[in-house]
């Protein structure tokens, strides 16, 4: 009877012990959920945030790398400033008109700049499948230049848009 009480009683402590040792292995449901709590929110991006970028940057730097040493450096004045169009942009808007003519005069540029990129990738799918032997890239190419043809037109609409918005405001006088 001794043996069998002190077989009991070795049982129970190692049955207590395991438990006792799996409890503290794993953390409990609500340590995890303030866990979770106190970590930073995750930043999502939208199409608002990103909507701003325009294609010709990144299609004019896989030419440049594409070119190599051949790439020539874009040519600054003595101002520093670029010889792309947006310094006309900006002297249109220093002018004296209106805030909101000159707020549609620099969305509208802004247009026609992303659709000068979109019409640039657009021509170098075209390029690239006139020569092209691969099906499978040639499938690409094709629904690549589609999207790039259904963005330049998006474009024409917004700048059509614009434009008349610009009209609307050029006519109306100054307060």
């Amino acid at each position: 009877m001794k043996k069998s009480g002190l077989g009991v009683l070795i049982f129970i402590l190692a049955a207590g012990g395991a438990c006792l040792a799996q409890s503290q292995q794993e953390p409990s449901l609500g340590d995890l959920a303030k866990q979770h709590h106190d970590k930073k929110p995750v930043k999502v991006f939208t199409n608002e945030d990103v909507a701003t970028s325009s294609p010709a940057p990144a299609v004019e730097n896989v030419k440049s790398a594409a070119a190599g040493a051949d790439a020539t450096p874009e040519k600054k004045d003595d101002a520093g400033s670029s010889d792309k169009k947006a310094p006309a942009a900006k002297d249109a808007a220093k002018s004296n008109d209106s805030p909101e003519v000159a707020e549609l005069k620099q969305k509208l540029s802004s247009y026609k700049e992303q659709q000068e990129g979109w019409k640039k990738s657009a021509k170098k799918y075209q390029d690239l499948l006139a020569t092209e032997s691969s099906d499978f890239r040639r499938q690409m190419y094709v629904d690549a230049l589609e999207g790039d043809q259904h963005n330049i037109e998006l474009y024409q609409d917004k700048i059509n848009q614009a434009e008349s918005d610009l009209a609307k405001a050029e006519k109306t006088p100054n307060h």
